[in-house]
């Protein structure tokens, strides 16, 4: 799988759990890119080929609304759940994602 971008708004805990679990996982605040519009962010990530993972629907909204290329997003739902819900979600969702998705994927 390829690596994955967590932005500023996956807590940082999160970023943690899903490497303790053998992604390779960088972050906005590691890449030094907080504060970026959420466009750089998605044209950091593709230029990376990582895929996105956010709890932030506006990124949905750039790729539907603004037609944005990304190379994957991970939209994360964030409501009632706790990190350790969190990492399990996404790890189970990337677990079960093809390695070559480029779309936008649930959890």
């Amino acid at each position: 799988m390829r690596p994955l971008y967590c932005d500023e708004s996956i807590w940082i805990p999160v970023a943690d759990g899903l490497r303790r679990r053998g992604w390779t996982v960088f972050t906005v605040r590691g890449q030094g890119r907080l504060g970026d519009p959420d466009s750089e962010q998605l044209s950091y990530a593709r230029e990376n080929d990582w895929l996105l993972v956010t709890f932030d629907d506006d990124f949905l909204s750039l790729v539907k609304r603004d037609s944005l290329d990304h190379a994957g997003i991970v939209f994360v739902r964030q409501a009632d759940r706790d990190i350790g819900d969190v990492v399990k979600a996404v790890d189970k969702h990337l677990e079960q994602r093809d390695a070559d998705d480029h779309g936008i994927g649930y959890c």
